[in-house]
């Protein structure tokens, strides 16, 4: 009899993929492993053992305890669609606890099959990653070659302790010297029994068309390739295992996939053969279970886990995973015992709050997920207003890269609780290549350090055009060619840990610069006050004193304060009715640290803030 795969080979659809079909080379990588380690067919015998012993004592009825597993997804890229976004990860886990949960509505909880049942086991992105840190629960890993050679050696690039998450790595091209050469091979899994010999490697590796249906994943798949290799890191054979062994009430509990509801099937399955019954030797004698997600047929065939099954992987999890599931796991990783996300602390940033490139102390993040070369990155000669900004070199992309690549950045996370009307800003300046060119800006906003984000605005080329179309030369702004978008944020105004994401989806435009990032009450300023009272500030930059200069209209009374680069206010600088016409305020540097600081100027319900920098 054949044992249980240590790599798994989903097969892969003729129509999906075009090329051979390729059946599983289970056995000679088991066997490899075997031999490089005689161990784990010890353990392996051991854990079957439990498995039956767990069986004969259990009704294969629900029980009703569910079982919460923190995950991590490591994407190993090489700035291609194989860096799939956030969106896509998601769709994955909602994919695979529709299957083991047999959800309602989806198409496992839509079932026929009197036998499909919950499996009682539900995945989470991992909240809190090894270090303590808020995650995502993804990590990325760039310019890794290695992407198009997906082994157990790649996964040294990025691994999380096993113990206390489920690692799913995410590559371009998975490679055996087992499969024939061209084939290609969706993922494998390592089993429970093995995480003890080879913790580093436990968990399991998918191609990234594999991951969910959306993006870069293949709806022909349904995405159940990652359920196929769950279902196995759980502790599930093929039901294809050793043939059409174990078809008998006296040898199905320890012959084939060692379950006794699901019947022996003599070999993988292609398609969505609902009919085919490839093993008469069964008693009784029952047609091949081909929806079953542990054998090979198409994704959006299969629905049906068993009550054997879901018993199987429970024991399994029990006897090798426990602590992984444990409530003290589940509390470091972010989540409560009942699955649900524990409550983030606000972030230590308050709004109003100010990105300006030019500060020494980031507040942004760079997630380049196309090009590295011509992507994000902070230019030092163009901004709008003191030479720094954020800038993408779209006009070399449009040239050489594909349609639709994304690349983006991120704010720090800001709590913006305090503000009752809280407001996005930012400055821009962007032209077209042609007079046709639809690059798009995206705006995505997130409270949890971007696990799920929502579409908060789409700004199309036209709104983002400050300059006449360019398809000879590289666009470069002069100091007219900016302008200021906005977005109300109050849908938002609950969040302690708000964070802005600007994607932009280049569809062969020209270059795009972002600089002053303002949340809060910074952005409700206009240049209506400035120009009224003609407002200067100089010197600026200054290493010791600034005037600021301006021609009173009315004898209103001005008040003026001083804030740092977070929006802490300083201290007040002036509040005074003034003479009408020219006047002067001094502005002390003396006791201040040098930085960028912000001048707020208060006039008749009109305000106008601007940048101060001491050196």
């Amino acid at each position: 009899m054949r044992k249980i795969l240590s790599i798994c080979l989903v097969l892969i659809s003729l129509n999906s993929f075009g090329q051979k079909v390729v059946h599983c080379v289970t056995d000679e990588l088991h066997l490899k492993a075997i031999q490089e380690n005689p161990l784990i067919k010890v353990e392996e015998d051991k854990a079957n053992q439990i498995a039956r012993e767990y069986a004969s004592k259990l009704s294969l009825a629900k029980k009703g305890t569910v079982i919460y597993i923190p995950v991590v997804f490591h994407i190993i890229h090489k700035n291609g669609f194989e860096n799939i976004t956030q969106a896509q990860v998601n769709d994955c886990l909602r994919v695979l606890n529709e299957d083991f949960r047999k959800m309602a509505g989806t198409k496992g909880g839509t079932s026929t099959d009197s036998r499909a049942v919950d499996a009682e086991i539900e995945f989470r992105l991992a909240q809190i990653d090894p270090f303590g840190n808020p995650t995502d629960g993804v990590n990325r890993i760039a310019n890794a070659t290695q992407t198009d050679d997906g082994t157990d050696a790649t996964k040294t690039l990025s691994y999380w302790d096993s113990n206390k998450y489920f690692n799913i790595w995410v590559v371009n091209v998975i490679n055996s010297s087992s499969a024939p050469q061209g084939s290609i091979i969706l993922g494998y899994a390592q089993f429970p029994f093995s995480r003890s010999s080879r913790p580093s490697t436990d968990g399991i590796i998918v191609r990234a068309d594999q991951v969910g249906v959306i993006g870069s994943g293949l709806s022909s798949q349904g995405g159940r390739t990652v359920t196929h290799e769950a279902g196995h890191w759980c502790g599930l054979y093929h039901p294809f295992q050793g043939g059409c062994a174990g078809g008998l009430s006296s040898n199905c509990a320890s012959q084939g996939d060692q379950i006794c509801d699901t019947p022996p099937v003599a070999a993988s399955t292609n398609g969505c053969p609902e009919n085919q019954n490839s093993c008469t030797n069964d008693v009784p004698n029952l047609p091949d279970l081909v929806k079953n997600y542990m054998d090979y047929a198409d994704g959006t065939c299969m629905d049906v886990f068993t009550a054997g099954q879901s018993v199987r992987m429970k024991s399994q999890m029990q006897s090798y995973r426990s602590n992984i599931y444990s409530t003290n796991n589940l509390s470091a990783a972010g989540l409560n015992a009942d699955g649900s996300y524990k409550t983030l602390t606000a972030a230590s940033i308050k709004a109003p709050f100010l990105i300006d490139f030019n500060s020494q102390n980031p507040f942004w993040e760079i997630e380049n997920f196309m090009n590295t070369v011509n992507g994000w990155k902070v230019n030092y000669q163009l901004g709008s207003n003191d030479g720094t900004c954020m800038f993408i070199n779209s006009f070399a992309n449009g040239s050489t890269s594909t349609l639709n690549t994304r690349d983006a950045f991120h704010t720090s996370n800001i709590d913006i609780t305090s503000l009752s009307t809280p407001e996005l800003s930012f400055k821009i300046a962007y032209a077209k290549r042609l007079s046709g060119s639809n690059d798009k800006l995206n705006i995505f906003v997130s409270d949890n350090y971007g696990r799920t984000e929502i579409l908060a605005r789409t700004f199309s080329a036209t709104e983002m055009e400050t300059a006449v179309p360019n398809n000879t030369s590289a666009f470069v702004p002069n100091a007219t060619q900016w302008k200021t978008l906005k977005l109300d944020l109050t849908p938002f105004k609950t969040y302690k840990n708000f964070r802005v994401r600007f994607e932009l989806q280049s569809l062969r435009g020209n270059n795009t610069y972002i600089d002053d990032i303002k949340i809060g009450e910074l952005i409700t300023s206009t240049n209506e006050l400035k120009n009224t009272l003609n407002l200067k500030i100089y010197p600026n930059p200054t290493n010791t004193n600034s005037l600021i200069s301006f021609n009173a209209k009315s004898n209103e009374e001005l008040n003026v304060d001083l804030f740092d680069i977070s929006g802490k206010f300083i201290k007040n600088i002036s509040k005074n009715n003034y003479q009408i016409g020219e006047n002067t305020i001094e502005l002390n540097a003396s006791d201040l640290s040098k930085g960028i600081y912000f001048i707020k100027f208060e006039q008749n319900n009109q305000t106008y803030t601007n940048k101060w920098i001491v050196n």
